[in-house]
């Protein structure tokens, strides 16, 4: 089972930044998630390169997040697109045609500018895949010129949507591929947009569908994490893909600090591909004890066969040779 936690920190103090890099890969995590957001890139790049850098020294793979890119994903702040507010035009549009601050994926401008972007990241840093977190689209129906165009029949509307969000995470995981064949693809959904799951699980250049297990934050009891897990597990079964589940180890009062534990085990009884969580992430109580149980908990999650236990499994195959050599051989 493999590990990633999100690294939704600075990347100013080297030494901070490999202290925690260090602590990460203590766990047995295998990767990061780091988010960036549109006017982060243009601030502050040789940060990036030297941070993400060091996660590979570390030993870690580097998955890129694009955070409120069209103010369709997620992110680490609750900050508006910059691309969005540039280009209103752009913008989503309700049936009684007011504006929100949200890019529609149907926009060809968007999809060229998004495009663009994730060819930069991936030419320019040392990345090794892209995040796509969150993805928005069926909360609200558009009814812009474009998806009116596209989609002359308004009753059809939301179906029509709900099936755009699909091709567009499929052309832009498509995109990555072109422009780094071994970069690996993302989607993380949210338990309410779980509907989606399977039509995403089919995408052909999609590599890994997960979800943020965040039951106490849509008012769920933690049983629910065990039902959600199975639902992302099977539908990755189903074609091929691999499964990865988030443990809500952010926002959490006393009672979530207490369920922690019960939640990282239903998400071991879910079997995921993958568990991830976040590095010291907002919000809790005893932010302190969190990591610490967070850390516990991982260290839990069964690992890959080791080279010795495969060394061992061929052990009568060593009695072909002298005692010396087969002693030899056992050492090593």
């Amino acid at each position: 089972m493999d590990i990633t936690v999100a690294y939704f920190h600075p990347l100013l103090h080297p030494e901070a930044v490999k202290r925690d890099f260090e602590q990460i890969r203590a766990v047995g995590a295998g990767s990061i998630v780091y988010a960036i957001h549109e006017q982060e890139e243009q601030r502050w790049s040789h940060d990036l390169e030297r941070g993400l850098s060091q996660a590979h020294d570390t030993g870690l793979k580097v998955y890129l997040s694009l955070g409120r890119y069209g103010s369709l994903f997620s992110g680490s702040s609750l900050t508006s697109s910059w691309y969005t507010l540039r280009h209103p035009e752009s913008c989503v549009k309700d049936r009684h045609g007011r504006s929100h601050i949200i890019s529609c994926f149907n926009h060809e401008s968007f999809r060229s500018w998004l495009f663009k972007e994730v060819e930069y990241y991936l030419s320019t840093y040392p990345i090794d895949g892209i995040v796509i977190d969150e993805p928005r689209g069926p909360d609200i129906t558009c009814f812009c010129s474009v998806c009116r165009a596209l989609c002359p029949d308004v009753t059809d509307l939301q179906r029509f949507r709900r099936c755009s969000m699909i091709n567009f995470l499929g052309e832009l995981c498509a995109h990555v591929k072109h422009v780094a064949a071994d970069a690996k693809t993302t989607v993380v959904l949210l338990p309410e947009d779980l509907e989606q799951v399977d039509e995403l699980a089919a995408l052909p250049l999609l590599d890994t569908v997960g979800c943020h297990l965040s039951w106490q934050l849509v008012d769920e009891e933690v049983t629910m994490v065990q039902q959600w897990g199975h639902e992302v597990v099977e539908a990755a079964q189903r074609h091929n893909k691999h499964s990865q589940l988030w443990l809500q180890n952010f926002s959490l009062d006393q009672q979530g600090e207490r369920e922690l534990e019960l939640a990282f085990s239903h998400i071991l009884n879910a079997g995921p591909d993958e568990v991830a969580c976040y590095y010291y992430w907002r919000n809790n109580v005893d932010p302190e004890h969190v990591w610490q149980t967070t850390r516990d908990l991982l260290r839990r999650a069964p690992r890959r066969q080791l080279h010795w236990q495969t060394t061992l499994a061929r052990v009568p195959l060593l009695y072909q040779f002298p005692a010396r050599e087969s002693q030899q051989t056992l050492q090593y």
